[in-house]
């Protein structure tokens, strides 16, 4: 292993950071609202609504991710929808975060104890307003460690984007290695960016659990 070689091309590698860490971010924050959506479509009682909801998340886990992006990129121009490379990235992506976050989300809601819910509606409580003060806020503490899980798992599918050549880490590696003719250096450059990048995440992981230890 060549350490100065890493020295000389790590800053080429470090300029796709900010890219890498805004395809995870707007896809992480579009793909939570999505899922909070599905979740709730498939809590609803109406069962036309809780029919699509199952429907979406069944072809959202069923299909691999990369295909996911591929549809945002080659698919919807086809139907008239149209973007630059960096929000069809995020489109795909936050396509897979959000049956995934919207399971989550479910199952967190799910798991509130059901006498919540009935002295929620014996106060007279809204169904909107029990859910946002008194359901949500305690289905929190059980989402928090799947969440964070789906979310790094969502970081590091960002290197997918490499296929579209939207320039975030991986991508830039791979030029190196096409041009340097070396691969481990750059490789393990992107490995210990991604596990920088991952550790930061596992660190906010802790820090919300002990938060919600307390506060709930």
């Amino acid at each position: 292993m060549d350490l100065e070689f890493i020295v000389e091309e790590f800053p080429g590698i470090w300029e796709g950071v900010p890219v890498t860490i805004g395809l995870f971010a707007w896809s992480l924050f579009y793909g939570t609202l999505g899922g909070l959506l599905l979740a709730l479509l498939r809590l609803s009682r109406l069962r036309g609504l809780r029919a699509v909801s199952a429907g979406i998340t069944w072809v959202g886990r069923g299909i691999p991710p990369l295909i996911i992006l591929f549809i945002a990129f080659f698919v919807f121009p086809e139907i008239g929808i149209t973007l630059e490379r960096f929000p069809t990235g995020v489109l795909g992506l936050a396509l897979w975060a959000a049956v995934y976050q919207g399971e989550v989300i479910r199952a967190g809601i799910m798991g509130v104890d059901p006498g919540q819910w009935e002295a929620s509606e014996a106060l007279g409580m809204s169904g909107r307003h029990y859910m946002r003060r008194i359901i949500i806020p305690q289905g929190l503490r059980i989402m928090i460690p799947p969440y964070f899980g789906n979310a790094m798992t969502l970081l590091k599918l960002t290197s997918i984007a490499s296929i579209v050549t939207i320039t975030e880490i991986t991508l830039l590696a791979q030029r190196v290695i096409s041009f340097k003719f070396v691969s481990l250096e750059p490789l393990l450059t992107i490995a210990f960016i991604y596990l920088a990048l991952n550790t930061v995440l596992q660190f906010a992981q802790l820090g919300f659990e002990r938060a919600f230890r307390l506060r709930v």
